[in-house]
Parts: C-alpha cells; sequence; structure tokens
C-alpha cells in the first residue's frame, strides 16, 4: 500500500483523467418531441411513444443547470419565492459535482496536504450524493431503464467518485499510521 503514498501526484492525475472522460460521457437525455411515426436517427434514442432523447453528455449537464442557477438568484433578488427553494437545493447539487476538479488541483501542488487530504473526503462525500441521486432519478423511469448502458459516463463518474473516496481514506490512514503500511 505505499505504492499508493509514493506516487500521489500520478494517482491523482489519474483520478483527474477519468474524471474528465466521465463529464464528456452521456449522463441524461434530453426530451425531443418527435412523432412515433419518423424514425429517431443518431445520436437521437427513442426512449418511449413520440420522444427520442439525445444523450447530454456531464459538461451540458452541468452548464445547463449553471444557466438554472443564475436564473433561480435572479428570482429570488426579485422576490419571487414560490417553489425556488427546492430548484436552488438541486441546482447546488448539481454544481457540487464539479468540486473534485478543483479539490485535485489542489492536491496535486502541495506537499505536505493532510488538511486537504480530509477536505477531499469530504467533497467526495458530497459529490457521491448528486451523482447517485441523478442515477436513481434516471432508472427509475421505465423509459431509461432499457438505455441504461448509454449513460456509461454518469456510471463511470459514479465509479471514480467511490474509489477515489476509498483511495483518499487508504491514504489519510496509511499517514496517519505510518507503520500500519503493507510493504
Amino acid at each position: 500500500m505505499s505504492f499508493m503514498t509514493g506516487s500521489r501526484v500520478f494517482w491523482h492525475l489519474f483520478i483527474l483523467a477519468l474524471l474528465l472522460v466521465s463529464m464528456m460521457g452521456p449522463w441524461t437525455f434530453d426530451l425531443i418531441n418527435v412523432p412515433a411515426k419518423y424514425t429517431c436517427d443518431m445520436p437521437f434514442v427513442r426512449l418511449y411513444g413520440d420522444f427520442c432523447g439525445y444523450p447530454m453528455s456531464g459538461f451540458q449537464t452541468v452548464k445547463w443547470a449553471a444557466g438554472g442557477f443564475f436564473h433561480v438568484i435572479d428570482e429570488f433578488v426579485e422576490g419571487n419565492f414560490a417553489m425556488r427553494f427546492s430548484e436552488l437545493i438541486f441546482l447546488f447539487g448539481a454544481l457540487v459535482i464539479v468540486l473534485p476538479f478543483f479539490s485535485n488541483l489542489l492536491l496535486i501542488g502541495k506537499r505536505d496536504p493532510h488538511g486537504l487530504q480530509i477536505m477531499n473526503v469530504i467533497v467526495w462525500g458530497m459529490v457521491c450524493l448528486p451523482a447517485l441521486t441523478i442515477f436513481i432519478l434516471q432508472s427509475s423511469r421505465d423509459q431509461f431503464v432499457r438505455f441504461s448502458y448509454l449513460l456509461w459516463g454518469l456510471w463511470l463518474y459514479i465509479l471514480v467518485a467511490i474509489g477515489a473516496m476509498i483511495f483518499e481514506i487508504l491514504v489519510l490512514r496509511l499517514d496517519m499510521k505510518p507503520g500500519m503500511a503493507i510493504e
């Protein structure tokens, strides 16, 4: 296990690369009304009835959420509070998804990252919640269950988040008890 603590920069770069790949992959479908008598050509997928889905990447999803975030803030400033709090919580959850990029970049540049490692474990824990929520909401819809394999970007992100959190906990534990390292 000492190979984990000895080459942290490599592992954090590897995690960042996997995060970028997962964010480029499809996370959800944007529904588009196309009557059933017409075909859905690539990249669209016939989901059900008169609806085709356009696969949206993680970056597109976060971009969409950021636009909604500014709209909700504008509504709060204007005094329109009706039904906006739940939207604000959703948007904060969607924007939390990009936090690991920044926390890993900070960890790469530091020599003694003990405090940042604790922060990184917290970030990965926070990230698991919205990612799993998106996954559960997508998989609970009947029409999306058949096409869940197309959402490989979201699957990869969840696996990277869980793996990175386990990695950070193990490295943090090894740093706290160096005599426990398995050589």
